[in-house]
């Protein structure tokens, strides 16, 4: 009767957790799926390039715009942002032309496709990443089969853009602006919402790091089981030695803040060597080439000219 009572409180504890464990990592994951982002709208400034369609072998077509000649050696496949098109490439990326570079921009939704504006928009994907891989071996096909391709990407842009990078030997270097990992954003929520949402509280205002990763982990989990997606999980991809990588980010991202873009460093120099890095003061999300134009230009033509 004893040994029956000293195993009543271990299980007690263990119902506890699993309760815990599932009603918990439900909420976080509801409340990280239903995040909306919303991008100031700028209508295009043109929209230039030749317009073309590309099939993926399912027949399904990906718009696109092919700015410079056909058979240049040296090729940029940019990555739009969420809420824009392939027409945005002309802002981030406008100086690639009188850099030696042929411009590919495509359209990562297909035609007649969900809307950008729902929930899932901002969250990259590995079918995100197919797609980008799709266009990178038609640019193969259809221009020089040794041409050196660079993938440049903005906000979710740049995370697809880095894991496309694994894909294809073609790639030679990325431009990240704006990367950032979606594993961040769940702990910055789970450390915001725990002490205000889990009862009964046991950590007070500071949840110790391994519980805020293993409900990490889990709404991770539970987040492409319940949207029936797989996310790019970026820092398993920081920590695989990679091709060269710069990343680009404001300083007042509230997006990306500074703590998540150190976050992205550490991670990376367990797998790579350090990577360049431009902070542009004073800009937000996707904001960089705005407030800091000429440095942008600069650091981005220095990186690509190195290759």
């Amino acid at each position: 009767m004893r040994a029956l009572l000293l195993l009543v409180p271990p299980a007690i504890v263990a119902a506890y957790l699993v309760w815990a464990g599932f009603k918990y990592t439900r909420m976080i994951s509801n409340i990280f799926l239903s995040l909306v982002y919303k991008p100031a709208f700028e209508p295009p400034v043109s929209a230039a390039g030749e317009k073309i369609t590309i099939l993926n072998s399912s027949d399904e077509e990906i718009e696109a715009l092919y700015h410079g000649r056909r058979g240049a050696k040296k090729l940029a496949v940019f990555c739009h942002e969420s809420g824009a098109g392939k027409e945005s490439w002309e802002k981030y990326a406008y100086f690639l032309p009188d850099a030696g570079f042929s411009v590919l921009s495509f359209d990562f939704k297909p035609r007649g496709g969900e809307s950008e504006k729902n929930s899932l928009s901002q969250w990259p994907t590995e079918e995100d990443v197919e797609r980008l891989v799709t266009v990178i071996r038609w640019a193969k096909k259809a221009g020089r089969p040794d041409a050196s391709i660079v993938l440049f990407g903005v906000s979710n842009g740049a995370d697809i853009a880095f894991a496309a990078s694994f894909r294809d030997p073609a790639v030679k270097a990325v431009v990240a602006d704006g990367l950032f990992s979606m594993k961040e954003i769940f702990r910055d929520y789970i450390r915001k919402w725990a002490p205000i949402l889990v009862r009964p509280n046991l950590f007070g205002e500071r949840y110790p790091s391994w519980v805020v990763n293993v409900f990490t982990e889990l709404g991770f989990w539970y987040s492409q089981k319940r949207s029936h997606r797989l996310f790019v999980d970026i820092e398993r991809y920081l920590t695989r030695g990679h091709v060269p990588l710069l990343m680009i980010h404001g300083e007042k991202d509230d997006y990306v803040p500074a703590g998540h873009q150190s976050f992205l460093e550490k991670m990376n120099r367990r797998g790579s060597a350090a990577v360049p890095r431009v902070v542009v003061p004073e800009a937000g999300h996707n904001q960089a080439v705005v407030l800091g134009r000429e440095i942008y230009e600069k650091k981005v033509r220095d990186f690509l000219s190195a290759l």
